[in-house]
């Protein structure tokens, strides 16, 4: 099916027409708005398809799409069956269902849809309240993958983790990737509070792998564990991924590094010389955990191989995660949009392109630290340039961003501060310049990047 199509558009706007909790910021996190009895009264209705496969669970601030991503990559590379959800997508919704590497077609998306349409034909609004965007999504994930017949399923967590609409399963491995200040309106203003409703989603008895550096988001998760019975392995503690420069890896890798036991545990081993394309310090972090993720699981039967791993990192690279669009000149396109996500992509691109002269490109949503952001990347850049997107109505006006830029002049002299009105012409006027030794980062917004890749495949 063709997306231009009336019967795919009238489906997508059935979703869309639902309140969409990832574009509102005024809600609180509360059970009155957030219910999961909802969400389970939603997937009773279409026969508990989240039970149908083992869950893989992973919730987390920041990494939570490249540990899902790489866990469910080597577990296809080892002939498993797997579906794999993750959010935002960045151009089409087919891209938060993914089987076996690929995102649904729009014909299967349009067929779950007008199921679960049918299926709430009877459905009883005045107790429920009406299915959000997310859970609604959320719901359709877990029906395809029970329909094709999936052997595992990889889920991401949307917001938080303690209320979220996929904190409904019961699942085989809880995740929780690294903790930092983000959504602060909807889960607090501290890391406690922060990581108390991240580790929400550890169940009574499950296997839980953490990769919280904070000491006050390692004792939550601990604490959560222990009061449930439920095994523990910890990055920095158990394992570690430790940087091998001798190992040279043909093809596109970024950077390699062994994955070190540091504290013995049954199942837990090391792995020497994997090379990972996508990168940054903070990957080769999310990538420990998908290594032990997959030891976890061979400890339990499964059979995830060696090879399997080491060919999932050398050939994954998730959309807008330091995302390399074009070289000569060096165009990368990151969907950073807090401020440890900055810092994550500074050191990365810092380390990789030590020599080149740097453009960043900026765009943020309202409920984003964007001041606090547009300073990290001014002692970084030596040009900025502030935009906005246009396919949200989140964007932070230029006109706001510019002011902020200015005023960090007086810090950052040196850094020319430009303006471009939307990212379109922003685009236009990097593709004018003579790049050649240059890099250039959009960065700031899932919304940015979605908006970029776009204008950069259609600009080639």
């Amino acid at each position: 099916m063709d997306r231009s199509q009336p019967d795919y558009a009238e489906a997508i706007r059935y979703l869309y027409d639902r309140l969409n909790y990832e574009k509102t910021t005024d809600r609180p996190y509360t059970q009155q708005h957030y219910r999961l009895a909802r969400m389970e009264a939603l997937l009773e209705a279409i026969g508990n398809p989240q039970s149908a496969s083992p869950v893989i669970h992973i919730a987390g601030t920041k990494g939570k799409g490249s540990v899902a991503w790489l866990t469910a990559e080597s577990l296809r590379h080892a002939g498993y069956r797997v579906g794999l959800y993750t959010s935002p997508h960045l151009e089409h919704l087919e891209e938060r269902f993914v089987i076996d590497g690929e995102p649904v077609s729009p014909d299967a998306l349009v067929e779950a849809i007008t199921t679960i349409r049918r299926h709430l034909s009877n459905w009883d609004e005045a107790q429920y309240g009406s299915p959000t965007f997310f859970e609604l999504t959320t719901a359709i994930a877990w029906s395809l993958f029970r329909d094709n017949q999936c052997d595992v399923t990889v889920i991401e967590v949307g917001l938080g983790g303690r209320l979220d609409s996929t904190n409904v399963c019961q699942s085989l491995v809880s995740v929780i990737t690294s903790i930092s200040y983000d959504h602060q309106a909807q889960l607090g203003n501290t890391i406690e509070s922060i990581a108390t409703e991240k580790a929400g989603i550890i169940k009574p008895g499950s296997l839980v792998i953490h990769g919280a550096r904070h000491p006050e988001a390692c004792r939550v998760i601990r604490d959560r564990s222990l009061s449930l019975g439920c095994e523990l392995w910890e990055l920095g503690t158990d394992f570690e991924c430790k940087e091998n420069t001798s190992f040279a890896s043909l093809g596109v890798a970024t950077q390699a590094f062994d994955f070190q036991v540091l504290q013995a545990r049954p199942g837990l081993r090391e792995i020497k010389e994997v090379a990972m394309r996508m990168m940054g310090k903070h990957q080769t972090d999310n990538g420990s955990l998908a290594i032990a993720i997959c030891q976890k699981l061979n400890s339990l039967g499964w059979s995830i191989p060696d090879d399997s791993i080491r060919k999932s990192f050398l050939e994954t690279q998730v959309p807008s995660r330091i995302e390399i669009m074009s070289r000569n000149p060096e165009i990368i396109v990151d969907a950073a949009h807090n401020v440890a996500s900055i810092a994550s992509l500074i050191n990365a691109l810092q380390s990789t392109f030590p020599s080149k002269k740097r453009t960043v490109v900026f765009a943020s949503s309202k409920d984003k630290e964007f001041e606090s952001m547009i300073y990290q990347l001014m002692g970084f850049a030596d040009q900025l340039i502030v935009t906005q997107y246009a396919n949200n109505p989140r964007f932070v006006p230029v006109e706001c961003l510019e002011e902020i830029a200015r005023r960090a002049n007086n810090e950052f002299p040196d850094v020319r501060v430009l303006a471009s009105p939307n990212s379109e012409m922003a685009v236009r006027y990097v593709r004018s310049l003579d790049l050649n030794d240059h890099l250039v980062c959009f960065t700031g917004s899932f919304f940015l990047a979605a908006e970029i890749r776009e204008l950069l495949r259609h600009q080639e």
